[in-house]
């Protein structure tokens, strides 16, 4: 008889449609077998973890981050970051291209993958960039003299390197690269904010913060891009108002291949939190309205928005709560990926209708699936199933506690969510049936 590598037993498995108790067994790093209790005794295991009392879950998948690796490792690195994913139970991260130097050349590219190889303990992916570094330095390795012609030169090779998407960013005026990278077929990641309509905050005040980035200029972007779509599939980041859901949700029942994903702290905070916590919950685009919040909300239990990602942005502690800190000078970011699971479980399934499964879908499979996350057998992560990658969470949903930051994983553990009481909370996570994470209390 075979030995499988590992056994976990006693648990309850959080399957794709429905929760089973079952026996789960690995071998090689994928899921070898799932069987009823009782059944599995004849299965022998090198190593076998006793699940009782947890529910088991597969490994999340965040398809938005900042690491802020390289460049910012007073922020945040891929080793802090990823070590309060894994105890927040993602397993897979996608990493934005705002870092030093961006994520816009294969070189660049190349220098992002070798921090991660030496720091990062989860898998990971990143996202590209459009915009053009130093003319010097990009027609010095294209010898191109176009700065067009670079920009899809870089692009090409950036897409044989495996990233994951091109991130426009509008306040940023990238909005004119879709024309030129739309037609290389990449996913094109799209952070919707019309650059027209936002200024600078006229003080410090979170009223000037908030009518400098008006919900206008969310709404106004996603007119944009849906009167005449990228040629190429698109997704919109952290949708943050209800009528730019509905512009979305308008446009995906007109065939048009938009997707949306929405934010742990766009669904929970509003515009009334952010006068109260101060620049702490400072992000963009900014917090808003209670009815936009529960469109959103009503909108992810009826699976019209069927993607959560943290947009875990880290900062300095100064930057965001410093003597000289208020809604002009902090920068926009709130961090997430250790909280996420913990607060919408909470909020989303114990205390309202949502199932565990269509959380962890909107955590897991579904951003796997958009984004085409798969392993090598061209399962997608985020499922517990026969060939998967055994990317696995071993979850006590009858724990409470309070949110701490100084109890954190990340550099940055100032938190909007501070003194929040959730229930809930991650014990074990392995990736490919290795133990990556163990909480000791």
């Amino acid at each position: 008889m075979a030995v499988h590598d590992l056994k976990i037993e006693n648990g309850r498995l959080i399957l794709p449609d429905r929760i089973e108790e079952a026996d789960l067994c690995v071998d090689n790093g994928l899921i070898s077998a799932i069987i009823k209790p009782g059944l599995s005794r004849k299965e022998k295991a090198e190593a076998v973890i006793d699940g009782s009392g947890y529910l088991i879950l597969p490994g999340l998948v965040d398809v938005h981050v900042h690491f802020r690796d390289p460049g910012y490792p007073e922020k945040e690195d891929f080793a802090s970051g990823s070590l309060a994913a894994a105890a927040g139970g993602i397993t897979t991260i996608a990493d934005m291209p705002n870092t030093i130097p961006p994520t816009t050349t294969p070189k660049w590219l190349e220098k992002k993958i070798h921090c991660a190889e030496e720091r990062c303990i989860v898998d990971y992916t990143f996202h590209g960039g459009p915009y053009l570094p130093e003319e010097d330095e990009i027609r010095q390795e294209t010898h191109l003299v176009s700065d067009e012609l670079a920009l899809l030169d870089m692009a090409k090779q950036l897409i044989e390197k495996g990233i994951l998407s091109f991130k426009i960013y509008m306040p940023h005026f990238e909005y004119p690269s879709i024309q030129y990278l739309a037609p290389l077929g990449q996913l094109l990641t799209i952070h919707a904010e019309e650059p027209s309509k936002l200024s600078e905050p006229t003080d410090g005040s979170s009223y000037a913060f908030l009518a400098s980035r008006p919900p206008e200029a969310e709404v106004y972007a996603i007119e944009q891009l849906l009167t005449e779509p990228p040629q190429c599939s698109f997704h919109i980041c952290h949708i943050s108002t209800a009528a730019g859901f509905r512009h979305i949700l308008s446009a995906q029942h007109r065939g048009i291949p938009v997707s949306t994903e929405v934010t742990p702290h766009h669904l929970l905070l509003t515009v009334k939190d952010l006068s109260e916590i101060g620049p702490l919950a400072k992000c963009y685009p900014p917090l808003r309205s209670t009815a936009d919040t529960e469109a959103l909300l009503n909108a992810c239990f009826a699976s019209q928005i069927n993607i959560i990602a943290s947009d875990h942005a880290p900062h300095t502690a100064t930057e965001k709560a410093g003597s000289d800190a208020d809604f002009a000078t902090a920068p926009g970011g709130i961090i997430g990926v250790e909280t996420a699971l913990p607060l919408l479980y909470t909020k989303l399934v114990d205390a309202a209708e949502m199932t565990l499964p269509q959380l962890v879908r909107m955590m897991g499979y579904n951003p796997a699936y958009r984004f085409g996350i798969c392993n090598s057998q061209w399962i997608e992560k985020g499922q517990l199933v026969l060939g998967a990658d055994a990317d696995i969470v071993l979850f006590d949903s009858k724990k409470t506690y309070t949110i701490r930051g100084d109890e954190l994983h990340n550099k940055a553990t100032l938190t909007p969510f501070e003194g929040w009481k959730v229930k809930g909370q991650v014990q074990q996570t392995l990736i490919r049936g290795k133990t990556i994470f163990e909480r000791d209390y």
